[in-house]
C-alpha cells in the first residue's frame, strides 16, 4: 500500500510541476518540455499490464484536462504504457534485477539514459506528429521534436539525480 501512495503522490507532484511551472517555459513555441512522462518511466516493471495501460491513460487524460490538448497526451501516454514493457525487456538483460524500481541505481547510468532517451523521443515524435497532423513544415516539426526532447531528457535526468541524492 505504501508503494501505491508514493506513486499517487509522485503523480500529483509531477502534474503540478508540469502544469504550474514547465508549461510556462515554452520558448518561441519551439521548446515544450514534458517532464510528466518521468512518472510513467519509473513505474515498477512488475505492475500488471492492464494497470499500466490504465495508469498511462489516466496520466494522459489528466494532462489533457489541464493543458486543453484534446486527447493528445492521452493517446501518447497510452502508447508509452503499451511499449514500455517491451523496451525494458529489450534493454535490460537481467529483468529480475529491476523488478522493484527503475532508476539510475537499478539500471546503471548508461542504460537509464538510453531508456529515457528512447521513450522520450518516441513520446515527442508521436505527440508533435499528432499535434501538427501534417508534414508540410517538417523542418519546424523536427526542430521542435529535437529541442523539446533534449530539454525533457535533461530535466528528467536532473530529477533522477536529485531523487537519488534524497534516498
Amino acid at each position: 500500500m505504501n508503494d501505491v501512495l508514493s506513486n499517487i503522490l509522485r503523480f500529483i507532484i509531477m502534474v503540478m510541476v508540469q502544469v504550474l511551472l514547465v508549461n510556462n517555459l515554452q520558448v518561441f513555441s519551439m521548446c515544450y518540455p514534458m517532464i510528466y512522462i518521468y512518472f510513467l518511466l519509473i513505474l515498477p516493471p512488475s505492475i500488471p499490464r492492464v494497470a499500466e495501460l490504465l495508469i498511462a491513460f489516466a496520466c494522459g487524460l489528466v494532462m489533457d484536462i489541464f493543458c486543453d490538448s484534446l486527447g493528445l497526451h492521452t493517446a501518447v501516454c497510452t502508447l508509452i504504457g503499451f511499449v514500455r514493457p517491451q523496451i525494458i525487456t529489450a534493454m535490460v538483460t537481467d529483468y529480475e534485477r529491476v523488478n522493484l524500481s527503475i532508476g539510475i541505481q537499478s539500471l546503471g547510468m548508461a542504460t537509464f539514459v538510453k531508456y529515457v532517451t528512447l521513450i522520450t523521443i518516441l513520446h515527442h515524435v508521436t505527440f508533435f506528429m499528432l499535434e501538427s497532423f501534417s508534414l508540410a513544415h517538417w523542418h519546424w516539426l523536427l526542430l521542435r521534436i529535437v529541442v523539446s526532447s533534449i530539454v525533457t531528457i535533461a530535466f528528467i535526468l536532473a530529477i533522477e539525480m536529485v531523487r537519488n541524492r534524497i534516498r
